[in-house]
């Protein structure tokens, strides 16, 4: 890892991994499977998308300092992405397992971090989303790991207290 900025960005994306982790421990298996609604994630549907999406990003990103300008990214109609919220994908996904997975994340973002040169930040590259398209590596890093995550921890307290 190059610059100070990355640094920071993976203390934030590792503080909110812990939080998430704390959150799920301190919470009872069968609550994180309670949908607030019909139309809201229940919160193991919560972890299992951000465990597919920091997953997707990752390797899009680590794919993108191999072939730089590639086309990059997704919509919202991603099957991998669409899958990992489906209702009978995440009731096989327990506590503990989730917790494992989202603690396995921080090692993975890291080291595809640990590739990023400052000179790469700046670079851009057309996207198959787009309202992405031609943004650079830093809105990959910054809004699509780290932003992406720190809000479904947001997402994750609010749906919490609605349940409880």
């Amino acid at each position: 890892m190059t610059t100070a900025l990355l640094i920071e960005k993976l203390e934030v994306f590792k503080t909110t991994i812990n939080d998430i982790v704390a959150l799920l421990k301190n919470t009872e298996e069968g609550a994180l499977n309670i949908k607030p609604s019909e139309k809201e994630w229940s919160a193991m549907q919560i972890v299992s998308h951000i465990l597919e999406a920091v997953d997707f990003w990752v390797a899009d990103l680590e794919a993108l300092l191999v072939v730089p300008g590639a086309k990059w990214g997704r919509n919202h109609e991603h099957v991998r992405r669409l899958a990992a919220v489906n209702e009978n994908v995440v009731s096989r996904l327990n506590k503990d397992d989730a917790i494992t997975a989202l603690q396995n994340l921080v090692p993975k973002v890291k080291a595809v971090l640990g590739k990023v040169k400052e000179e790469d930040l700046v670079k851009t590259a057309p996207s198959y989303n787009p309202n992405f398209d031609g943004k650079p590596l830093s809105f990959l890093v910054n809004h699509l790991i780290v932003q992406h995550v720190v809000g479904h921890y947001g997402q994750l307290v609010r749906h919490l207290e609605k349940i409880r």
